[in-house]
């Protein structure tokens, strides 16, 4: 086909002119008459050029096109909810093969009442590494958001979310039980089955591993609003580190989150934040997917809150170092190392409030499978305050060591080492101050049922009446151990005490200062219309029914051994006479047996001694219980040397007699058996002188006596002035007879008093120069007078030449033991005129300190002088001396 035509056009070539095939030539070359074909592109190599041209179109349409279309419609969509919302997304980036999402620069707004709100965020995004989910991992490398504020609201429209409402389900779909039933079956198959597929690797598919290189959230806020709920939240800082299931490395996780607003109603009232609080968290987290475990320390800024029942509480700072949470194969714990409260302080309605330096928790945890907390240490300081009606009250410190509470969810049993209390003052308007130097419990064992102490000690006791400077009662120490107290009794070891003080004042009205007067109880009226038999039969049943509350005590005992170890003293004021007395006194010894209340008519073994002075002691030992209504047993009672001037205002509001000088001495023997009354009183008076005070008491007394009661003294006493009278008790202990009539037969067998000064003054001729003239004169007040003993004005020590005397006089008594001396201080007008009201207590000192001297020697029978000399009553004088006489 070729060969024929180019036949042909060779023909038409010839046939053409000169000119012809000039012009035909140089078309030719224009117009070349045959065409170029170009050699064809292999299939193989069209069609990846193909494919990737679609891949890029795909990806163009996808990645690109169709999210930024979207956002569009999104930023639309937006604001055609409402009037004034608008919606801007100012950049995005969505790659799959850095495996990188983000939007940056989102801001909705939205109108708010009579305002616009702002809600969005200048950056949210996450990386993915696609390509280590080849490995089994799912690789997240960075997971951020930053700039976020989002505000939503609850309410009965629906929810509504930066703008948006969505409205809320009021119908809820009720199961039936039988698909209740289902519905728990599949339950449990699935959580079975979700147990036998969490292992090693937790929540994700056996063999897979999760990985998150970093989560950062910085610059948030978010904002939520419901019924009686409002909060505002700003997190400054969510961070991570390395997190890499396939290991055990620990992630380091900070958080620092600030509360702005809060406000929760409860009941009528709300809890309100006062000003923002920051909380700030550096922690560590293992094994976060399979066996959680969080360790970290927990900061918080100062807090001010107002409460319901409370105007105000505020603190300055809490720190919480090494708390942890841990959820292993031995159940879930918790714990920390340490928890430190800074300055709390409470506002309380009525002007009531509450301050707290500090708490502080140390070595604290809880175990689920144990259902235990063990706490290493707790303790307050500086706790002050005006609660519950006392305007003062503080506490210096509390501390407890070693807490154990087990059972917490059925019946707790708590163990306490050791819990103290140190300077607890209180004050209240009509009980006054307590103070409490320190208190101290060790091993404490405590359940609903049984509470066990091993001892209770405490120190620095006091009470103080309302506005009195002066304690009540102090107590320096005491002590309790081996305590146990159940709903029906009380048992513990021995009660020991020392340094007991006690300032008793009777006032004119016969009150106690600072006690306060039990009311008196109503008396039903006689008309009234209340049932007697109801309420006798409510009585009976209630009675029946009441478990008597025992105690046992295994004694109480006065320690006095050591010679750091304060006396137990006391000081008893009486304004209820006249004149007031005034006198103290010591208890030397005190111990009892074993108490039981319910075994009282046994008795309990007793022994006490008291002192008034350096000379006197008060005894009494033996055995007292209570039988019924009255006291049972048997007591033996002894006094010795009590100088009965200082209680002249007894006496004379007893018989009508004062007395100028006397020492009262008493043996005596008391029972009672059955409410009946029985014993002996020996009663002795030395170197006693009476005077007339009362003649209407006197006459009173007389006449019960039946003869003058000058006329029984002096029948009574001896040649030294001494009187003895024998008394025997009797009769119902209501009515007890104390042998008046016995003492009236004493009178009458004793003969009248003979004139002894002759023989006194005979048995004393040697010693005539210690004799004064004026006991020859007939002196009244001593049979035979020695010399004064003379001092310069406001000189109360004994000087070398009264010493020598003395010395004389204690050779002549001891010589002879019948003789007692009376020693009377007077006080000179210059002492009286310098001393003031203070003249009596310090002329005393004066014949005390002559006591105190002879006291030192003893007579030929090795006993010493003191309880036969006898001090008298100080009197105003011409001079300053001391008047002994015998």
């Amino acid at each position: 086909m070729n060969d024929s035509r180019k036949t042909e056009d060779n023909a038409q070539q010839n046939a053409l002119t000169g000119s012809q095939k000039k012009a035909q030539k140089k078309a030719q070359k224009k117009y070349p008459k045959y065409v170029r074909h170009r050699a064809k592109t292999p299939l193989w190599l069209k069609l990846p050029l193909i494919l990737v041209a679609v891949l890029v179109s795909i990806y163009l349409l996808v990645f690109v096109a169709a999210p930024f279309f979207a956002l569009r419609y999104v930023e639309q969509w937006y604001a055609e909810q409402g009037e004034g919302q608008s919606l801007l997304i100012g950049g995005w980036t969505l790659s799959p093969f850095t495996g990188e999402v983000e939007l940056r620069d989102v801001s909705a707004v939205y109108p708010v009442k009579d305002s616009e709100a702002e809600v969005g965020a200048d950056f949210i995004g996450i990386n993915v590494n696609l390509s280590a989910l080849l490995d089994q991992t799912i690789h997240i490398q960075s997971v951020g958001v930053s700039g976020l504020k989002f505000r939503g609201k609850q309410s009965e429209e629906g929810l509504s979310l930066a703008g948006i409402t969505l409205p809320g389900s009021d119908q809820a779909e009720e199961a039936t039980p039988d698909n209740g039933e289902v519905a728990n079956e599949s339950g449990d198959q699935e959580s079975e089955q979700a147990s036998d597929q969490t292992g090693s690797s937790g929540p994700l598919p056996e063999g897979w591993s999760l990985r998150v290189d970093d989560i950062s959230l910085t610059d948030d806020l978010i904002q939520w609003q419901q019924a009686g709920l409002a909060v505002t939240v700003e997190l400054s800082e969510l961070s991570t580190g390395l997190f890499n299931s396939a290991t055990d490395d620990a992630t380091p996780l900070t958080l620092d989150v600030t509360l702005r607003e809060l406000s929760v109603a409860i009941g009528e009232e709300s809890l309100v934040l006062r000003s923002p609080v920051t909380l700030r968290l550096q922690a560590e987290a293992q094994k976060v997917l399979t066996q959680p475990n969080i360790s970290g320390d927990i900061s918080l800024t100062a807090l001010a809150l107002d409460a319901p029942g409370i105007e105000g509480v505020e603190f300055n700072a809490l720190d919480i170092k090494g708390a942890s949470f841990n959820l292993g194969e031995s159940g879930m714990t918790a714990g920390l190392r340490s928890l430190l409260l800074k300055n709390v302080q409470a506002q309380l309605p009525d002007d009531e409030k509450a301050q707290l330096d500090q708490l502080m928790l140390s070595q604290v945890s809880w175990r689920a499978s144990e259902d235990d907390v063990l706490i290493k240490e707790l303790s307050l300081e500086g706790f002050s305050g005006n609660l519950a009606g006392f305007p003062e009250l503080s506490l210096a410190a509390f501390t407890t060591s070693e807490v154990r509470v087990e059972g917490l969810s059925t019946q707790p049993v708590a163990d306490i080492g050791r819990a103290a209390l140190d300077t607890l003052r209180a004050r209240h308007p009509e009980a006054g101050v307590l103070q409490l130097g320190n208190l101290t419990v060790i091993g404490v064992q405590a359940n609903a049922d049984e509470q066990k102490v091993s001892s209770l000690e405490l120190n620095a006791l006091s009470v103080t009446p309302p506005g009195e400077e002066v304690p009540l009662a102090s107590l320096a120490h005491y002590q309790i151990t081996d305590i146990t107290a159940t709903p029906s009794g009380f048992a513990s070891g021995v009660h020991q005490f020392y340094g007991l003080v006690s300032n008793v004042t009777r006032l004119a009205d016969g009150s106690i200062k600072g006690v306060p007067q039990a009311e008196a109880e109503a008396t039903p009226e006689s008309g009234s219309g209340t049932d007697s038999s109801a309420t006798e039969d409510t009585t009976d049943e209630t009675a029946t029914e009441a478990v008597p509350f025992r105690v046992q005590i295994a004694g109480i005992q006065l320690l006095t051994e050591g010679d750091d170890i304060p006396a137990t003293t006391f000081n008893w004021t009486d304004e209820a006479v006249t004149p007031t007395v005034n006198t103290s006194g010591k208890v030397l010894e005190l111990s009892t047996g074993a108490i039981d209340t319910e075994q009282l008519e046994s008795g309990v073994d007793l022994t006490l001694l008291l002192a008034l002075d350096t000379y006197n002691r008060i005894r009494a030992s033996g055995k007292m219980g209570v039988k019924g209504d009255y006291p049972e047993g048997k007591l033996e009672v002894d006094i010795d040397q009590l100088n009965l001037v200082d209680f002249n205002p007894y006496l004379v509001d007893a018989m009508g007699y004062r007395l100028k000088k006397g020492m009262l001495g008493v043996d005596s023997i008391i029972s009672i058996t059955d409410g009946q009354l029985g014993g002996n009183v020996l009663i002795k008076l030395q170197n006693s002188k009476f005077e007339p005070a009362d003649e209407e008491t006197i006459d009173r007394l007389s006449k019960q006596i039946s003869m003058p009661v000058e006329t029984a003294l002096s029948v009574l006493k001896d040649d030294n002035n001494n009187i003895r009278i024998d008394v025997p008790l009797s009769g119902d202990i209501t009515q007890p007879d104390v042998g008046i009539n016995d003492v009236i037969n004493q009178v009458s067998r004793k003969a009248l008093r003979t004139a002894t000064l002759y023989y006194l003054k005979q048995s004393l001729v040697p010693y005539g120069q210690l004799i004064s003239i004026a006991s020859l004169a007939g002196d009244q007040l001593f049979a035979i007078r020695l010399n004064n003993l003379n001092y310069e004005p406001q000189q109360l020590e004994l000087n070398e030449e009264h010493t020598a005397y003395l010395d004389t006089v204690a050779d002549m008594m001891s010589k002879k033991p019948e003789l007692e001396l009376q020693a009377c201080p007077v006080a000179g007008p210059q002492e009286v005129e310098a001393w003031g009201d203070a003249w009596y207590s310090e002329a005393v000192k004066r014949g005390a300190a002559v006591k105190a001297y002879l006291a030192e020697k003893q007579d030929k029978n090795d006993k010493s002088l003191s309880g036969r000399v006898t001090v008298c009553a100080p009197q105003k004088g011409d001079k300053p001396e001391v008047i002994l006489g015998v």
